[in-house]
């Protein structure tokens, strides 16, 4: 990974959010809400509910960039960004089989039942389908930093408590 493109792509993200903030508010503020609330309550687990609403998060996401992705209701599997939004919708698809069926143990709920999870894909897929912002390693890395950053204050303080 090329560091010298990391300050870039950020200000890249800063700016295609600022830009558009009915659509990335949402998002990042379900994220931000939903993950306080699990470091304030460290005792609660998230989960196959919470795997269920991380697939529906996901299910709508994909149907609400779909016309960015998919103009004139046109599906072309050769088009990258139509592989992302059905991507996106199976992946919802299937968390939500899996966490009604409670198909995984706990451990695996916990972990796609995390609001990160539920963030990181749907924003990836929103800045790539919409802005064009390359669908890579280096757009991952920097979304999940401050995903994993709330993700170790919520651990940290469930272990602090016991």
């Amino acid at each position: 990974m090329d560091l010298t493109l990391i300050t870039p792509r950020i200000f890249e993200i800063i700016t295609a959010i600022r830009s558009d903030l009915l659509v990335y508010l949402p998002l990042i503020g379900a994220w931000l809400i939903t993950a306080s609330y699990f470091i304030l309550n460290h005792d609660e687990k998230h989960g196959h509910a919470h795997v269920v609403s991380t697939g529906i998060a996901h299910i709508f996401t994909a149907y609400m960039i779909s016309p960015f992705a998919i103009p004139d209701i046109q599906w072309s599997f050769s088009d990258t960004r139509t592989i992302v939004v059905a991507a996106l919708f199976v992946y919802g698809v299937f968390l939500i089989i899996l966490g009604i069926s409670k198909a995984f143990p706990d451990l695996l709920a916990e972990f796609f039942g995390d609001p990160g999870h539920a963030l990181v894909p749907s924003l990836m897929a929103v800045l790539y389908v919409q802005e064009n912002i390359p669908f890579d390693w280096l757009t991952f890395f920097i979304i999940a930093v401050p995903v994993l950053i709330l993700s170790a204050i919520k651990i940290s303080r469930k272990f602090r408590r016991k």
